[in-house]
């Protein structure tokens, strides 16, 4: 399918449209009177000009960014310069490494806001990467993928309060294999599904989970559970708590991309890249597609157990709110910003759209209200304007524009 002449044009009607909608909710509020059962419209114009003070110039510096990443990819390279470096950092599993090991020796010179920021960060970063197997290798849409974060956090959790004394080194394999388990569990009998059905049947699962979480007595119900003291991350020698949770996590994040790196190169990664491209294609080769969509959902289910085991093991507490669909969402888009089929792009896209919304109310508080506006203004802009993400896969690149 061809684009239309007049993309441009469409694009900024749509933007137009998108602003005229949003207008009456920047520049007027609605005031209800109680006591009479009536509600006033007012006229709040000091919203609407603290709002536009905020965007004009956020706008000039994104289209500054955008019009130079062109002109390099036009006068500069073949390709944008960190798309090229990114995939050839990934290639090699002993360049990845001395990245990773040059970010852990990095926190000794952080701050400890800084080093739980970062833990964070490659907690989500774990969990991209988990998803990706399912939505980038297999192309399996999974909506419910926190019900699996969820599952291993609480399995650590309760794990700690029936053994105090589990450190987390040893839980990181046990939330992996319940989590696995579980999604194992789950794909068995709806795997045979494609497209929006299996999205529905995870994002079901998601929610009866959450359910199931708040109402249980051994999850603590909407309270949670606080993990013992003798089960979470502990100071090692002269190595404080949050610099060992940072080693920690930066180590767990370049174990998980290695074996994901690994699997993407093998047999099984050639396999499923065939069942995503055709599904009908692949099983007629001799493909067990079946089976192999269920391996990706099992693996995929288990890395995101792992990251809920970790997160239990910093956090020293959980609860239901791990395996709301606001999650589940997060961590899609953070796939799709940084580029379906590609590790990197999991790893830039975990720690754009963790970072951003936290520098951002730390450094303009006045636009704290509007992180969700900016964070779909960047979703519509990817979408028409680099829908391989900003580190897409190649292979992805060259589906997209074979289709277009």
């Amino acid at each position: 399918m061809s684009l239309p002449k007049n993309i441009f044009g469409a694009r900024a009607a749509i933007l137009g449209g998108l602003a005229i909608l949003t207008a009456p909710f920047l520049w007027t509020r609605l005031d209800p009177d109680f006591a009479t059962g009536f509600v006033s419209l007012r006229l709040v114009p000091e919203n609407g000009i603290q709002f536009l003070s905020v965007v004009v110039p956020a706008a000039l510096v994104a289209l500054a960014i955008a019009g130079l990443g062109r002109l390099w990819a036009r006068y500069g390279s073949s390709k944008p310069l960190f798309e090229t470096a990114s995939h050839r950092l990934f290639e090699s599993p002993r360049a990845m490494a001395a990245t990773f090991a040059a970010l852990a020796a990095a926190g000794f010179v952080m701050s400890g806001k800084a080093l739980s920021l970062g833990t964070f960060v490659c907690i989500h970063m774990m969990l991209a990467i988990g998803l990706n197997v399912t939505i980038g290798f297999t192309g399996l849409l999974v909506l419910g993928y926190a019900a699996f974060y969820a599952t291993g956090a609480y399995t650590f959790a309760i794990a700690a309060h029936a053994l105090p004394v589990l450190p987390t080194w040893a839980a990181l394999p046990l939330g992996f294999t319940v989590a696995a388990g579980v999604g194992f569990l789950v794909g068995l009998p709806c795997l045979r599904l494609r497209g929006d059905y299996l999205a529905i049947v995870t994002l079901g699962f998601a929610e009866a989970l959450r359910e199931i979480l708040r109402n249980l007595s051994v999850t603590g119900g909407d309270m949670g559970l606080v993990v013992p003291m003798q089960a979470r991350i502990k100071a090692i020698g002269p190595v404080g708590q949050g610099h060992a949770s940072w080693i920690a996590a930066v180590g767990v994040t370049l174990l998980v991309a290695l074996f994901v790196h690994r699997l993407y190169h093998s047999r099984i990664g050639r396999a499923w890249i065939a069942i995503r491209e055709d599904e009908t294609a692949a099983a007629m080769m001799g493909i067990p597609v079946v089976r192999l969509k269920l391996l990706a959902f099992t693996v995929s289910a288990g890395l995101a157990g792992t990251a809920g085991a970790f997160f239990a093991g910093f956090a020293g507490f959980v609860d239901p709110s791990t395996a709301t669909f606001e999650q589940s969402v997060l961590i899609l888009a953070m796939v799709i910003l940084g580029g379906i089929g590609s590790l990197p792009g999991s790893i830039l896209g975990a720690a754009l759209l963790y970072l951003a919304p936290t520098l951002l109310r730390d450094w303009f508080p006045a636009i704290s209200d509007y992180r969700l506006f900016f964070f779909g203004c960047i979703l519509v802009a990817m979408m028409l304007f680099r829908p391989q993400g900003l580190c897409g896969s190649p292979r992805h690149k060259l589906e997209l524009e074979g289709a277009s």
